[in-house]
């Protein structure tokens, strides 16, 4: 066994020790964090889009808990993914872009709630390594040779996948399930990918057994390849019906599965999370916000985010409050009363919890948003980035400076960021590999 693999097998050993056991019945609800790929900010019809009905989304956000400021730990889909199962930023362990993949030694959020009896379940687009005619490529940060195993969801904490190595579109050739390729299924990719989730959480909702389900939709992805009763309420706007499709067909299979829980009597105990991996991607809406996916700014890192838990969020309400998807990792252990002891490093969410339970009003300390080694802290109203402070102004929709105003935040900022950007350095040590030399031939 590899030096690496030590660390990970004592992380998953002290969490089991710490954890197990800790949760009573009661406080061990279903976990499903879902989430979509490319759809902006402006995507919803509850944040305004003037095309797009989604009527299982709008209802979602009245039931719950409206994040208004949601935001994406990177502003492309693999160090995203990454974040959400690891609860730290992708940056500390070489995830840099679309196409890295998620190292084995980093200890996954499925990981952890195994070791408190959970089922665990991945379901759709993976896009963090180990699967293969992965069409845009895995692998392409740390070498496959770093990892005694392939980076598949089976060897990062999930019993079951029925997954893809990225985007897909209907008819796709190269889903695997537990590692076994599958035929290739017609219809709404939506819908059959909560077609198969479903099958898998009925089977252990009847054995009462909670489960972490993780669904990733292939979809808003180009080339948006809408089935036609999807696309066709959107046949005026040519250019956007395949794409606005595509999202008819995600609020349908959410409305899919939130009657489904309804049906099997767990929607309560349910905590069922909705988010995008970035902004958006044209012909996407960022509602207005700069930038888009790949950009570093407002509108390639806030996207949607919802939270419906009905046991403890009892009374809706919408939030301003930043939150990120490196917050899941955290607060699925505070509320399992799971303890954190990894080897891998520090964890760069926070635990959601007080704000869930009415007792946040302001984040406690600032997400790190990442793409490559740039840097843009939120920390509530004032961004920090490029050594610049500013506030975002909702109004305006842009980042207006005010280092000169605001001193004592800005040289608070400036040293979080300095010891992020250390902290990370440090962490990055451990992934270092020496590149192959070049042949004769490739010189």
């Amino acid at each position: 066994m590899r030096r690496r693999d030590v660390g990970k097998l004592t992380t998953v050993l002290c969490l089991a020790a710490l954890g197990l056991g800790s949760a009573t019945a009661a406080s061990k609800p279903n976990i499903i964090l879902c989430m979509t790929d490319d759809q902006g900010w402006g995507d919803t019809g509850y944040n305004g889009h003037p095309l797009l009905k989604t009527p299982e989304l709008d209802a979602m956000a009245e039931a719950g808990i409206r994040f208004d400021r949601f935001f994406s730990a990177h502003p492309m889909c693999s160090p995203t993914r990454a974040s959400c199962l690891s609860g730290r930023s992708p940056t500390r362990y070489k995830c840099m872009t679309w196409g890295h993949d998620l190292p084995l030694r980093e200890v996954t959020i499925a990981e952890a709630v195994k070791t408190a009896g959970y089922a665990t379940g991945h379901f759709g687009k993976w896009h963090v390594g180990g699967i293969p005619h992965a069409a845009g490529g895995t692998g392409r940060g740390l070498p496959e040779s770093f990892c005694p195993k392939p980076r598949h969801p089976g060897n990062q904490g999930f019993d079951e996948w029925w997954s893809c190595g990225n985007h897909y579109e209907i008819g796709h050739e190269y889903i695997y399930h537990n590692g076994e390729q599958v035929p290739p299924r017609e219809g709404d990719t939506s819908d059959v990918l909560m077609d198969v989730a479903l099958k898998w959480i009925g089977k252990h909702a009847k054995a009462k057994q909670p489960f972490l389900a993780v669904i990733w939709f292939p979809s808003p992805h180009g080339p948006h390849q809408a089935t036609p009763e999807y696309a066709a309420p959107y046949a005026k706007s040519r250019k956007q019906a395949g794409y606005l499709g595509e999202l008819a067909g995600v609020d349908h299979a959410m409305g899919t599965l939130r009657k489904a829980l309804r049906e099997m009597k767990i929607a309560d105990d349910t905590m069922l999370w909705f988010c995008s991996d970035n902004g958006a991607a044209a012909p996407g809406s960022t509602g207005g916000l700069p930038g888009g996916k790949k950009w570093l700014t407002e509108g390639g890192t806030r996207v949607p985010g919802i939270l419906e838990w009905p046991a403890r969020v009892k009374k809706p309400f919408a939030t301003t409050v930043p939150a990120c998807t490196m917050d899941f990792y955290p607060t699925t252990l505070d509320v399992l009363g799971i303890k954190t002891a990894s080897e891998a490093g520090p964890i760069d969410g926070i635990s959601l919890l007080p704000l869930i339970d009415g007792r946040m009003t302001s984040r406690p300390k600032p997400i790190p948003l990442v793409s490559g080694m740039n840097f843009r802290l939120v920390d509530n109203e004032y961004r920090f980035q490029k050594g610049r402070l500013f506030r975002f102004d909702e109004a305006q929709k842009k980042d207006v400076d005010v280092t000169g105003e605001k001193l004592d935040d800005y040289r608070r900022l400036a040293e979080v960021n300095k010891q992020f950007l250390d902290s990370v350095k440090k962490d990055q040590a451990a992934y270092a590999f020496k590149k192959p030399a070049k042949s004769a031939e490739t010189k």
